[in-house]
């Protein structure tokens, strides 16, 4: 992640070093960290898109759509038992 005037974040892909690159405001950053951080402490497994749209609360035009699987995958837990998928 980079810091920048923003506003938003913007999520783009370094070809060359095949890396993601995040760059955005501290406000943006923070609520894409606080997202990435839910996910991957989500004890029921499944998945988050990001996906950019106009009126984002802090997504910057242009940003690559993202699909953030949990560490634990699968399909988030309903009622105390696992779904079939």
């Amino acid at each position: 992640m980079r810091a920048s005037s923003g506003p938003g974040v913007l999520v783009q892909r370094d070809a060359e070093r095949q890396i993601l690159v995040i760059r955005g405001d501290s406000v943006g950053r923070a609520a894409l960290a606080e997202q990435l951080l839910a996910m991957a402490t989500a004890e029921d497994g499944g998945h988050l898109h990001i996906d950019y749209f106009p009126g984002h609360a802090y997504l910057a035009e242009g940003s690559l759509s993202l699909v953030v699987n949990s560490p634990h995958g699968g399909m988030p837990l309903e009622r105390g038992r696992r779904v079939a998928s």
